[in-house]
């Protein structure tokens, strides 16, 4: 039956003798693993083609669609990792590849005379490979692509007389937004795709017109078929190669996302690896000379690559005649191995982009949480400014960090302000009533010296003032932690909170001792013109807010706390920021303070 409808398909279609003059072609000197990369390679290709057109199913290409669509395609749709993850994958494989394929074609001589379009319509290949892994990595949407391919962007910006004019083609304007984003997606599955096909029919067939070019020592009285031999090769080497492909996806679950792309954010920007060469390149080139490494060494290596074929006209194949032509070559492959692995090795030596990049990577994280509770129909921009865990930090590291530490953020040498990891515990208010001028706490600030250690009578003390026992002191501390509604640390912490009677004595004695210098629920005994905060809702929410906004309220510390004489000047007091922070912003700032210094 299957004979039957084979012979009816051929009568019709002559595919019998299609297949034949595919399957029989002739490889003097025999089949070779050699030959396989270019196989492989189009294996790659129909991978990305099958991917790519899956991921367009889902895919909505807009500055508020694209990031939410490639979350969802990632973390939500049925298999949605794997096809991303093999697509992904499936990109490095091809860059691979082309560069195994151009040095086996190099170092056989297969760009020499008859062959030179052949060759340089795989240099076109190459191109085109490349312009994939362009266009391909802006699409997410997220920090890494965006900040990337604005780079490479601004180069083709500082290419002359045409430079300005090509950028703002790509960028459909001034300014990055969703033309650039449909521009680049249109390039990637439209333009070059038919490209890369009409390049790939002319490149086989020249080469079959032209065949292999074997090895210079080759015996060229063996002449095998392409089939069964080569095929079985080529086919091996591509189902390698996929599975290669297929265990990155799966063991790294599909591909990476970073956070959604934000223009007005700090990023530590670095291209994919395959690109990592020339971003070294760059370094070395500044002010005036910067089109060197921009646009005149590329060009430089271009050409290289272009005119080999007419550099080299000796006769003969043999690696041994053709050593001169083909230095630049291996100087170019080289330099590429080593500004790759030098630009890795700055980045692990550098402090500074470690940190930034442990930043963005938590802030990546947290972005794909938060989308999984849904992407707002503004953008997931909107959905992060909503966000504590997001906006957050970033506040924190603005408006809070020249002063404060809390956690990984802002600096322990130049802080003026106490440490703020612990605030608001049991442990934090218990070590500061018994040394309230540790470093950690006021010790750096001008209200050093103004609050006694309870628990040491001081020297200039009357006769009424004693000591505050430890047993005073815990009631004291699980009174105020209750009062913010502290988190518990420990399970002794715990237990003195879960004590009414403590947490009701901390109170009475709050009452009896405190109000000398502080408000409680707005009274004091010295009618509220002390320095001491206000401690009814101490640590609670609506004080850190209200501390934020504005301390020297009757909220919290009182205008008398920064007007006094001795400290006018000193530039050491916390200012207002009512001005600069909107009310939402206050409030998400307040909230991850609470929630990062009680962790």
């Amino acid at each position: 039956m299957i004979r039957r409808v084979l012979e009816l398909l051929d009568e019709r279609t002559g595919i019998k003798k299609v297949a034949q003059h595919l399957l029989d072609e002739p490889i003097k000197g025999g089949a070779r693993w050699a030959y396989v990369f270019g196989s492989a390679l189009l294996g790659s290709f129909m991978v990305q083609a099958v991917t790519g057109v899956a991921l367009m199913t889902s895919y909505a290409p807009s500055d508020k669609t694209a990031w939410a669509s490639v979350h969802f395609i990632q973390f939500q749709q049925a298999g949605g990792w794997l096809v991303r993850g093999l697509h992904h994958f499936g990109a490095q494989a091809m860059v691979i590849l082309l560069g195994a394929h151009l040095a086996q074609v190099a170092l056989f001589g297969a760009y020499k005379k008859p062959r030179e379009v052949t060759w340089w319509l795989g240099l076109g290949l190459m191109a085109i490979t490349l312009g994939f892994a362009l266009t391909g990595y802006l699409l997410p949407w997220d920090q890494k692509g965006f900040w990337a391919t604005r780079v490479a962007t601004n180069i083709a910006g500082t290419v002359p007389v045409v430079g300005d004019a090509t950028q703002r083609l790509l960028q459909g304007g001034p300014e990055y937004g969703s033309l650039t984003l449909t521009r680049f997606y249109t390039l990637h599955v439209v333009v070059l795709p038919a490209l890369l096909i009409g390049l790939v029919a002319a490149h086989v067939a020249l080469f079959r017109r032209h065949g292999v070019t074997p090895p210079a020592k080759a015996d060229l009285s063996r002449v095998d078929a392409f089939f069964p031999k080569q095929l079985l090769k080529d086919v091996v080497a591509a189902l390698v190669v996929f599975a290669i492909v297929l265990v990155m996806a799966v063991r790294e679950h599909g591909a990476p996302l970073d956070a959604p792309a934000d223009p007005s954010s700090d990023y530590p920007a670095r291209p994919e690896w395959y690109f990592l060469a020339l971003f070294q390149l760059l370094k070395y080139f500044h002010g005036p000379l910067e089109i060197v490494g921009t646009v005149v060494l590329p060009a430089l290596v271009g050409i290289y690559f272009f005119v080999l074929p007419i550099l080299d006209r000796k006769d003969g194949t043999a690696l041994r005649g053709r050593v001169k032509p083909l230095i630049p070559l291996l100087v170019v492959g080289l330099g590429a191995v080593g500004l790759t692995a030098k630009a890795r090795v700055d980045d692990a030596n550098d402090a500074t982009f470690q940190t930034e990049r442990a930043k963005a990577d938590l802030r990546a994280k947290a972005s794909v949480r938060l989308a999984m509770d849904g992407v707002p129909p503004e953008g997931p921009l909107v959905m992060l400014a909503r966000s504590p865990e997001i906006r957050g930090p970033e506040l924190f590291e603005k408006h809070c960090a020249a002063c404060h530490r809390l956690g990984e953020h802002g600096s322990e040498k130049e802080r003026s302000a106490p440490v703020l990891d612990g605030w608001g515990t049991e442990k934090w208010i218990r070590d500061m009533l018994h040394d309230p001028d540790g470093d950690e706490r006021f010790g750096r600030t001008s209200y050093k010296g103004e609050m006694p250690s309870l628990d040491v009578k001081p020297s200039d003390a009357d006769e009424s003032w004693s000591p505050m026992t430890a047993s005073d002191m815990d009631a004291v501390a699980a009174f105020l932690a209750r009062e913010g509604d502290a988190p518990n640390e420990s399970p002794p912490a715990e237990s003195l909170r879960a004590d009414p009677k403590r947490v009701a004595r901390g109170k009475e004695i709050v009452k009896a001792r405190c109000t000398a210098c502080h408000l409680f629920e707005g009274a004091g005994d010295d009618g509220g013109q002390g320095l001491a905060p206000e401690l009814s809702g101490y640590g609670s929410h609506a004080w850190v807010r209200a501390q934020i906004a504005n301390p020297s309220s009757n909220a919290t510390y009182r205008e008398s706390a920064f007007s006094a004489p001795e400290r006018e000047g000193l530039g050491r007091q916390m200012p207002r920021f009512d001005g600069d922070l909107s009310p939402a912003e206050i409030d998400l700032l307040a909230t991850w303070v609470l929630e990062r210094a009680r962790r």
